[in-house]
């Protein structure tokens, strides 16, 4: 059984600023999370480019080491999809776009049985 563990954590990125009155109503919104693949040497620019966008950011990351690759789960609310969508095709070379599913479903599939 895999465990696992969500942590909010704040990442120092130039240009970006988390306002609280923001990350507080992101709670009133449906949430999902979008399955992002790219280059191990690219992770680090993809999530600064992702924590430009309000309310959106990397939840999780899992090296595929032999594929020199790194999927991120990008926490984001509904109404971000579209943004996420067009910065990852216009500003990411090599990146791909995996299932789009809802935060509940995503901490269902692992384990948090209350979905939250």
């Amino acid at each position: 059984m895999e465990i696992m563990a969500y942590a909010a954590y704040r990442e120092s990125f130039a240009n970006h600023h988390v306002n609280p009155v923001a990350l507080a109503h992101s709670c009133d919104t449906n949430l999902m999370v979008m399955d992002v693949t790219v280059a191990s040497a690219d992770a680090f620019q993809v999530r600064a480019l992702l924590a430009a966008i309000p309310e959106t950011g990397v939840v999780r990351c899992i090296p595929r080491l032999n594929d020199h690759l790194v999927v991120l789960k990008v926490k984001l609310p509904e109404n971000r999809v579209g943004d996420v969508m067009h910065l990852l095709m216009t500003d990411v070379m090599h990146a791909e776009i995996g299932a789009l599913t809802s935060w509940k479903r995503h901490m269902i599939q692992h384990g948090m049985t209350h979905g939250f």
